[in-house]
């Protein structure tokens, strides 16, 4: 998909062909604001994680059915796990613009983003922007796909939030089998939260501030218009404190409420990083309430999620536990988060 995308990005002439052909197929002379070049940065929720497992939703038994481990993902990088469903593809395709698609599952800021991205000893994928200050790792695609819009998901990552769930679920059974003290509550957070969560947040806004910057300073380099640049906050897949299922069974209620808040800070952060940097060409969208549109819910729990559950997991199929599917929008979560997406990118060209 990344092929496809840079393929159909090209110099000024093509976005101009582009544009009125977006004009005219809306029936008017001269054509709707809107991008004609999109790059998506950012991590699993901007590639689309989970969506080619397979899995779907039994709404009888509720529960989650099927799924295979050994689908094979896209090239040219396909740890990335870019599926094909990611709502920035959506979005270019209501704009019938062109889409470079640079996310990759596990990416943040330092480790993604500004250098290449890494696990152990694999590397994912080149970095997605590369660092602009030191003037290395820069994504040569990213300058070919010349975008006027870039979309940007990022936070989940730098906080280790993935890390920070399997710790307190860890902690939920030991509390359980072992009387270990609760963590992952208001009362006591535990070193997984503190370190990961609590004590990191205050450098996203840094990472967001610095991002910006660097795309702005790329463009004057190269000559041509900067981009506008929207930023996602993250769904929120928790229930209902009351809620009781699968996808929430391995936590206790007073974790997930607890997880849920914190979510919700994180998402605040983002927000408040964003809007204070005072930029009529810099953008957010907050999506903390996607799995609510129209307040009818699609939360872990109702009878229609929109995000793949904890319940995924099982002690009886030990692979299981493989999947990273769980906490990742649904095709059809995707869809919703495109429709979140979509009005912000039409503010933003509407102010220009």
């Amino acid at each position: 998909m990344l092929a496809l995308g840079l393929a159909a990005c090209g110099g000024s002439s093509g976005s101009s062909t582009q544009a009125q052909a977006r004009g005219q197929a809306r029936g008017s002379a001269e054509p709707a604001p809107g991008p004609n070049s999109i790059v998506q940065i950012g991590d699993s929720i901007a590639s689309g994680e989970g969506t080619l497992y397979g899995y779907a939703w039994d709404a009888t038994k509720q529960a989650w059915t099927g799924g295979d481990l050994n689908v094979k993902w896209p090239d040219p990088y396909p740890d990335c796990h870019v599926s094909g469903d990611e709502y920035g593809k959506k979005v270019a395709a209501e704009y019938k613009a062109s889409f470079a698609q640079f996310a990759c599952t596990g990416a943040s800021f330092e480790v993604g983003v500004k250098a290449p991205m890494v696990v152990g000893k694999v590397t994912r994928r080149p970095a997605e922007f590369g660092d602009w200050t030191a003037g290395t790792n820069l994504n040569a695609d990213y300058d070919k796909a010349n975008p006027d819009l870039v979309l940007v998901t990022l936070g989940a990552d730098d906080v280790d939030f993935s890390d920070v769930i399997e710790d307190c679920i860890k902690n939920s059974y030991k509390h359980y089998w072992y009387s270990a003290k609760l963590e992952c509550v208001p009362s006591n957070p535990g070193s997984s939260v503190q370190t990961h969560v609590l004590n990191y947040i205050p450098s996203l806004k840094a990472n967001y501030a610095t991002l910006v910057k660097w795309i702005q300073e790329r463009a004057k380099k190269n000559d041509v218009t900067a981009p506008k640049i929207l930023f996602t906050t993250y769904p929120n897949p928790f229930p209902d404190t009351t809620a009781n299922c699968d996808d929430a069974k391995w936590l206790y209620p007073e974790q997930n409420a607890y997880l849920s808040s914190l979510l919700t800070q994180m998402n605040g952060t983002i927000v408040s990083s964003i809007t204070g940097l005072k930029d009529k060409t810099v953008g957010v969208v907050d999506l903390e309430k996607a799995y609510q549109p129209g307040g009818v819910d699609h939360r872990w729990c109702s009878k229609d999620p929109w995000a793949y559950g904890l319940g995924i997991y099982s002690f009886y199929h030990p692979s299981s536990f493989n999947s990273q599917a769980p906490f990742h929008p649904t095709p059809d979560g995707q869809k919703s988060i495109a429709g979140f997406v979509k009005p912000a990118v039409d503010a933003l060209f509407k102010q220009s």
